[in-house]
């Protein structure tokens, strides 16, 4: 299955405006360690925003995969489907 995930956080929580290096810098090489299908993603900085579309049969893995920034970021996590 699909999934979009959305992250964001407030500027007050952004690593990069405080210096900080994130403990995820490579979204879909984390994607591929937990064995998940990364299709897309990007960021919006001045949104202090990232998003992804991910495929995999394991909810549990989503869960993982946001897992070391929970607490700075929020995130939306959305099942979608293709649309032909």
């Amino acid at each position: 299955m699909r999934f979009h995930i959305k992250g964001q956080h407030s500027p007050e929580n952004c690593f990069s405006g405080h210096g900080l290096t994130s403990p995820v810098s490579n979204w879909p090489e984390r994607c591929k360690e937990l064995g998940i299908d990364f299709v897309a993603g990007g960021a919006c900085n001045p949104e202090h925003s990232i998003f992804m579309l991910v495929e995999t049969d394991d909810m549990d893995k989503i869960t993982e995969l946001v897992n070391p920034v929970l607490g700075r970021f929020v995130y939306e996590v959305t099942p979608v489907r293709a649309v032909v």
